[in-house]
């Protein structure tokens, strides 16, 4: 038998769930870091492919967790799981965008530099005292900048996955009187 749906319950399955998409897209990231050592052609490419099965994988598994939640509860709505779609971004977003300063400040503190000596060698004929003064600058603050990029580029995945999935999860019922049990039509 199904539970009724009430706001509470789905924040708690949310933060689970988010929790599990985030684990997912950690080891996806990870591998596509492994994939990206290699050099060349084959390590550009090897680095595309690892990205764009990354998003394919989460897609895949934030319409599951989706049709777990939806299959879980009575009454479900497609506002309801819109709503609980955003709610799961939220979280996983939230712990991907951690690991990514983590990983900046404690598990690979010199990919920072790497980063800026690339940049330096790429664009060191442009730049001008003050753009290398403005860089110095912005160096310190550079795993906060890339935490909430991190944060942005997650929650904007997963909202599209949430309004794209949330609809066809539920499909539309014409002869439904309401959309959700939470008084919304």
């Amino acid at each position: 038998m199904k539970k009724e749906y009430t706001t509470g319950d789905s924040w708690n399955s949310a933060a689970v769930a988010g929790l599990v998409l985030a684990l997912v897209t950690i080891a996806a990231e990870l591998v596509a870091s492994l994939c990206g050592k290699v050099n060349g052609f084959a390590g550009g490419f090897l680095a595309f492919l690892a990205w764009a099965c990354k998003l394919v994988l989460c897609a895949v598994v934030f319409r599951y967790l989706l049709k777990r939640f939806q299959s879980s509860f009575d009454g479900i709505g497609y506002p309801n799981l819109h709503r609980y779609g955003l709610k799961l971004a939220l979280f996983s977003s939230i712990v991907v965008a951690a690991y990514a300063v983590l990983n900046i400040l404690v598990i690979n503190p010199g990919s920072l530099d790497e980063i800026t000596g690339v940049f330096r060698e790429s664009y060191a004929s442009m730049m001008d005292s003050n753009a290398e003064a403005a860089l110095e600058k912005m160096l310190p603050k550079m795993p906060v900048y890339m935490g909430i990029g991190t944060f942005v580029y997650c929650f904007i995945w997963g909202w599209l996955y949430s309004k794209i999935f949330a609809r066809s999860v539920t499909p539309d019922d014409p002869f439904s009187e309401t959309e959700d049990k939470t008084g919304n039509q």
